[in-house]
Order: C-alpha cells, then sequence, then structure tokens
C-alpha cells in the first residue's frame, strides 16, 4: 500500500464469510483496515447503525440503504441461472405452494425479498407466510442461503423433495441475472479513504481470481470437492456490468411496487 496511506483500523469493513465470496478475501490477511465476518442481515443492520465503512452488502439492504451508501467501482457478487446457494426446499412445487409456511434463514436479506416475488407476484400464491427459523417439522418450505444451502443438496430434510433455484427462477422471468451483493462503500467517508478501500479491494479480487483453483481448495465448509467448487466459483460475476446492473435496477423496480424494499 501507499507508505501515506490513510487506512487504519479505524476504518471497518465487513465481508459475508460465503465461498462464493472467497474470491475477493485473497489479500484481506494483511489488510490495513478493521475487518468484521457479518451474516448478510447483519452487515445490512451494522450498516445502517453506523459500524461498518465498506461491507459486502446484500442488495436488499443496499437498495434501502442507496441514500448512506455507493457501490464500490460495481464490485459484487452475480450470477445469471442457477448457482446452487440460493435455494428453497420444499414439499410441493413452487407452483403448489399457497397458503404454506416457509421457514427462512435468518441470515438473508436479499433473498427473501426475491422469494416473495418469485411466489407471490410472479407466480400469485395467496397465504404464503414467511416466518425466520422454523424448525423443518414446521414448515412446507424451507429458503436456505449460502454455504448452508450448499451442505444441503445432499443431506436435505426428509420430506423435502423439491428444490427451487432462486436465480434461475428470476432469469427464467425477467431475462437478467441477479445481483446478490455489493460491495458498497459509505458516502460520508473520506474520499481518499473510499478511494484506498476500493483499490484494495480491487487488487484483492484480482489475486483472488487469479488464483482460483487454490481459493477453491480452500473452501472445505460445504463438503463439495475442490472441481465443483472452482465450476460453483465461475458462475459468478465479480465485476458487475450492464445486464447485471439492469437486472438489479429491474428488482429495485419491483421492490418499489410491491411495498418491499423496506420490509424483509
Amino acid at each position: 500500500m501507499n507508505p501515506v496511506s490513510k487506512l487504519t483500523t479505524a476504518t471497518v469493513a465487513a465481508r459475508i464469510p460465503y465461498a462464493n465470496a472467497a474470491p475477493f478475501y485473497a489479500l484481506w490477511g494483511e489488510a490495513p483496515f478493521a475487518v468484521r465476518n457479518l451474516a448478510p442481515r447483519d452487515l445490512g443492520r451494522e450498516a445502517e447503525a453506523g459500524t461498518v465503512d465498506l461491507g459486502l452488502m446484500a442488495a436488499g439492504d443496499y437498495l434501502r440503504l442507496k441514500e448512506r451508501f455507493e457501490l464500490a467501482a460495481n464490485l459484487g457478487l452475480a450470477a445469471r441461472g442457477a448457482v446452487q446457494s440460493v435455494l428453497l426446499f420444499s414439499r410441493r412445487p413452487a407452483a403448489a405452494l399457497a397458503h404454506a409456511m416457509v421457514s427462512v434463514s435468518p441470515e438473508t436479506s436479499t433473498s427473501i425479498r426475491l422469494l416473495r416475488l418469485l411466489l407471490d407476484v410472479r407466480r400469485g400464491l395467496p397465504g404464503v407466510r414467511y416466518v425466520r427459523g422454523l424448525e423443518p417439522a414446521q414448515a412446507d418450505a424451507l429458503l436456505v442461503i449460502g454455504d448452508r444451502a450448499m451442505q444441503m443438496r445432499d443431506q436435505r430434510p426428509h420430506g423435502f423433495t423439491q428444490t427451487l433455484d432462486l436465480g434461475a427462477d428470476w432469469m427464467e422471468w425477467t431475462g437478467f441475472s441477479f445481483v446478490y451483493a455489493v460491495w458498497a462503500v459509505r458516502r460520508a467517508l473520506d474520499p481518499v479513504v473510499a478511494r484506498e478501500l476500493i483499490e484494495f479491494l480491487d487488487a484483492s479480487l484480482a489475486a483472488g481470481l487469479a488464483s482460483l483453483s487454490d481459493v477453491a481448495r480452500q473452501q472445505t465448509a460445504p463438503g463439495w470437492s475442490w472441481q465443483e467448487m472452482e465450476a460453483y466459483l465461475r458462475r459468478f460475476h465479480y465485476r458487475l456490468g450492464p445486464d447485471d446492473l439492469a437486472g438489479m435496477a429491474r428488482f429495485e423496480e419491483l421492490l418499489s411496487q410491491h411495498g418491499l424494499i423496506e420490509s424483509d
């Protein structure tokens, strides 16, 4: 880093500790700022409370907090179609989930909004109830994200025979890729500090993408082979392009139309 860097441990950057974000963190062992690991919904809450300066923020939270945060060089997590880690496991097909009880992962901030669009709006299902943290025995469907969703590929609870990949369903519906999370920086942050944070983040991502096989070998929590993990990581767009940003704009438009920007 620049020897006159303004970055110190007074600056707080938060990361989502999921396998799909691992390419961003190649250099974070030497980060010249404070680092916090936070689940997506917790990160959004901390950002809103003013305790995070830069974060890999769930897209739903970024759209809610746009007045206080801005995109960091269009870096984030997006994909076209299925990603295998944002999943709805259910006892019956998605189209038959009217009046269902859906158990929602306590960690999600974006996927719950997306699921409500896919079930309530796309399919027009009445009476679906979304409750965080229900036991499988209490639920008709389970919304699971991140490494836990990957682990459940072969370990789902008995009776949950149906799987809906939310990213695949979104693309089938809208034709767009889906943005799951974005790197967002606090607008009130010193511009020099913000620039240095983004430069470090970009360099760390470049290092991660240049050694993606090694990154994949280090992601053992989901229980996948490193070859499966590398293929999984390659599904994602880490530098958001026009289609990704158009997809996020469509997501924001739909959330606004249906009163889901603030409510998750």
